[in-house]
């Protein structure tokens, strides 16, 4: 029995089914938070919409950059609140993070059997989420830092935890260094 061409080929059957489940699902979500989306906004070549699809905000999109804001949210929430979560997902794009995981993926594909990628991939994303808050907060006072650390904790208690996630930070343990820091 040929064994190492039967691990081969399931090795990389096994990236080009990772690849293609992560394109294919990264475009049905796509499809979904824009199907009955609304621009309410633009921050240069980012559109700013909102979106019944999701709980929190959230930011996507390489070519076509979008911050996708809860239905209502900019009539429903603070000023502050909304700024800060805006503001959030803007540090997102231009920090290149979406481009980052997008160019990541062919190297987490080739390792998608491998518990360490899952545990480096969780690591990169909770480094891009403090690092986004760490350049949003670095001209505010204590009273704006806590507000915003309140305003994190509050998505991560929302009804749709998988969407809320990304302003979150994926998961408590994230959270509680996102606060802290």
């Amino acid at each position: 029995i040929p064994w190492m061409e039967i691990a081969l080929v399931v090795w990389l059957g096994g990236a080009v089914i990772f690849l293609l489940h992560r394109v294919v699902g990264y475009r049905a979500m796509r499809r979904e938070l824009l199907r009955d989306a609304r621009q309410v906004g633009r921050s240069g070549k980012v559109r700013i919409v909102e979106s019944p699809a999701v709980a929190a905000p959230l930011a996507f999109g390489v070519f076509d950059k979008v911050v996708a804001l809860p239905a209502g949210f900019l009539a429903n929430t603070d000023s502050d609140a909304s700024d800060f979560a805006i503001a959030h997902e803007l540090e997102h794009h231009a920090a290149n993070d979406l481009a980052a995981n997008i160019a990541v993926q062919p190297l987490f594909a080739l390792h998608w059997f491998n518990p360490v990628a899952w545990l480096a991939w969780r690591a990169l994303r909770s480094d891009q989420e403090c690092a986004c808050d760490a350049r949003v907060v670095k001209d505010c006072g204590r009273a704006e830092r806590e507000r915003y650390g309140r305003l994190i904790a509050s998505f991560a208690v929302g009804p749709r935890l998988a969407l809320a996630a990304p302003m979150a930070g994926c998961g408590a343990r994230t959270l509680n260094r996102r606060i802290i820091a």
